[in-house]
């Protein structure tokens, strides 16, 4: 792939751990895909065999959009936002494996859009609608509902923001993204210092909670430079400190702090 181990092994993790707690589906069926995934990534880029091994991930992560969207009421529209994710997730990182270049965009952008969509698209999303779900009171119920609408809504404007390569939706959907993840930060924070019980997930969503907020400026800062005078880092170097902090600290925790306790617990 990249040649740069955290994104490679981001892939991986993505598709073994972060999409099957977001999107549900058959573990063993992810375990299989994630091996095709990290076989894709070892084979030679533009190969045929390449691609071939990494099609089964937006093959399945359209099979689990078609089931969630035949029963969306029952499995709730932000289950079916985080498949869709996870579809174009796949589709990219196919498109990283044959060396392709939409919209004449080329890498690494094209491999860390698969990255972006698998971690701040399904995943935080998915952690926003648990936080939403968990809210006590009106006040977290309206700041964890503005979470899921704004994480729910940046990665398309991203997106645009590159394909059109204008200002505008490149770093304003970055901003959009950095204020929903703040608010799913922030109700995370609260409900990790409320009530005595479940103490690991409360750690975990404390550390979740406390992950993201200069990561995210960091986002926002980079995106501005791609049109400003505005001094971030570079690729690596986001990938180093942005990508660990958000992958490992905000949805790594936040998804582990969830599955380790139940939805009336905490």
């Amino acid at each position: 792939m990249l040649g740069i181990p955290l994104v490679d092994l981001a892939v991986v993790a993505g598709v073994a751990l972060v999409l099957p707690a977001c999107c549900g589906g058959p573990w063993p069926a992810w375990a299989l895909v994630a091996v095709a995934t990290a076989a894709a990534g070892a084979a030679g880029d533009g190969s045929a065999v390449a691609v071939a091994l990494a099609l089964p991930w937006p093959a399945l992560a359209l099979v689990l959009t078609a089931g969630v969207a035949r029963s969306w009421r029952a499995a709730g529209p932000v289950r079916l936002v985080a498949c869709a994710d996870a579809v174009v997730a796949g589709t990219w990182f196919a498109l990283s494996r044959a060396e392709a270049t939409p919209f004449g965009i080329g890498e690494p952008i094209v491999l860390l859009t698969a990255v972006h969509f698998t971690y701040a698209g399904a995943g935080a999303l998915t952690l926003a609608g648990a936080a939403r779900d968990r809210a006590a009171g009106p006040w977290s119920r309206r700041v964890a509902t503005a979470g899921v609408v704004l994480t729910a809504a940046a990665p398309p404007v991203v997106a645009t923001g590159f394909v059109t390569e204008a200002a505008v939706p490149q770093v304003g959907g970055a901003v959009l993204l950095s204020l929903g993840v703040f608010a799913t930060a922030a109700v995370q924070l609260a409900q990790a210092v409320r009530g005595p019980r479940a103490a690991g997930a409360r750690v975990l969503l404390a550390v979740s909670g406390l992950s993201v907020w200069v990561p995210m400026i960091l986002a926002v800062a980079w995106a501005a430079g791609q049109h400003g005078s505005v001094r971030a880092l570079s690729i690596p170097d986001m990938v180093r400190v942005h990508g660990t902090a958000n992958a490992v600290g905000f949805v790594g925790a936040g998804l582990l702090a969830r599955r380790s306790c139940p939805p009336g617990r905490l």
